[in-house]
């Protein structure tokens, strides 16, 4: 059965729910305030392929620099990790956590028999499945679903567009809200009259849709405005992720009760002159991220909060003709937080045993979502996989 979805734009909040949602949409939701103990999950998607090699770099590997003549990075410019791997240059925030012991980094994550479509391939991240065609639930949306409870907005996008399938669920009710200044509710007459029109539309239809949609929008706009207003003592840098990531602090620390928090910085389909850009997204990855940690340190929330940083894949092993990289497979992805036990884990990528030109997946993702789900939340998994030993 085909689940109908309906979207509607309320002062920058976008609510994106399911028709069978309308029963309890019919009461104000609000976001209960978070109890001790109850933990965050922040998902960061890196969208368009992060190349993994020049992220955490095998610099003891010779294939590494024979593959890339003009991207390699030199040895002495990385922040080193170990004897044989190494940071990108422009990760150094990313570094100063890891030296802390609140980074680990994930070798050669993926599935079996990768895609390299970046649909598919954001499909499959999306549901934990890849086999079956996308369903109707994400993997963040089955989790929202076990934290459901009236009253409740347990999950929250926090960027552009729409909904991820990530966060699509059965009966919890995640808003996207574009960033602090989306929220706040206009004071004009007009604005006023339009509020007071969609609460009183008929409760038949897309009309119930839109009164219940209305009624949660105004409501979680109060909320968000009251806990975003709360200040802080860390200085983010100018980018459009720190102003996102500064957003889901001021929520967990103000006490706005959702539990699991989507954001995304995209930009890695660097199939061109890869070098450049991809340093400064790096950089605006890692100094947003070091922001982040500091500022839910100042708040006292450091201890409930992790962060999952992936990307759909990896880029090949050796570079193309237009100092680029092209669709990969496995790659790193990273663990962040103070409940994070810091190192390296999994199989290294190795550059004499490629598959295809690719690096091969070692580390199956749906483990890490096991382990996130069970381990750190608390929740029943989406996976029978093992879990991974990352946290404290």
């Amino acid at each position: 059965m085909t689940t109908t979805r309906r979207t509607l734009l309320i002062d920058g909040l976008r609510i994106t729910a399911s028709l069978p949602l309308l029963g309890a949409l019919g009461a104000p939701m609000t976001a209960r305030p978070r109890g001790p103990g109850e933990r965050v999950l922040v998902v960061l998607q890196l969208s368009g392929g992060n190349d993994g090699l020049n992220t955490v770099v095998p610099f003891r590997q010779d294939d590494y620099y024979r593959g890339r003549p003009t991207l390699s990075l030199a040895e002495g410019a990385l922040h080193r990790l170990d004897d044989d791997h190494g940071l990108h240059p422009e990760l150094g925030g990313l570094d100063e956590l890891f030296q802390e012991g609140q980074v680990g980094v994930l070798h050669g994550v993926g599935y079996p028999r990768p895609d390299r479509s970046h649909f598919r391939s954001m499909e499959i991240w999306h549901t934990a499945d890849p086999v079956n065609p996308p369903g109707e639930v994400g993997w963040l949306g089955r989790l929202a679903d076990q934290l459901a409870q009236p009253g409740a907005l347990p999950a929250l996008h926090v960027g552009t567009g729409d909904l991820p399938l990530a966060l699509y669920a059965r009966r919890a009710f995640a808003p996207t809200v574009r960033d602090e200044a989306g929220f706040r509710l206009r004071g004009t007459e007009s604005f006023a009259r339009e509020r007071s029109r969609m609460l009183a539309l008929d409760r038949e239809g897309d009309a119930a849709f839109l009164a219940g949609a209305a009624r949660a929008s105004y409501d979680a706009a109060r909320r968000m405005a009251e806990a975003a207003d709360r200040g802080t003592s860390v200085d983010y840098p100018g980018y459009e992720l720190a102003r996102r990531l500064r957003l889901v602090a001021r929520l967990v620390s103000g006490g706005f009760g959702s539990r699991i928090f989507h954001v995304e910085l995209g930009g890695f389909d660097t199939h061109a002159r890869q070098g450049p850009a991809h340093a400064d997204l790096l950089r605006e990855l890692a100094l947003s991220l070091n922001a982040f940690q500091r500022d839910l340190e100042a708040s006292g929330s450091a201890d409930d909060v992790v962060t999952l940083v992936f990307s759909e894949f990896g880029r090949r092993a050796r570079e193309n003709g237009s100092r680029g990289t092209d669709h990969g497979a496995g790659a790193p992805a990273f663990l962040v937080g103070s409940g994070v036990r810091g190192g390296l884990y999994g199989t290294p990528p190795d550059l004499a045993r490629l598959e295809e030109g690719d690096v091969p997946f070692t580390t199956d993702f749906r483990s890490i979502y096991r382990t996130l789900e069970e381990r750190w939340l608390g929740l029943e998994p989406s996976s029978t996989l093992q879990g991974l030993d990352v946290l404290a």
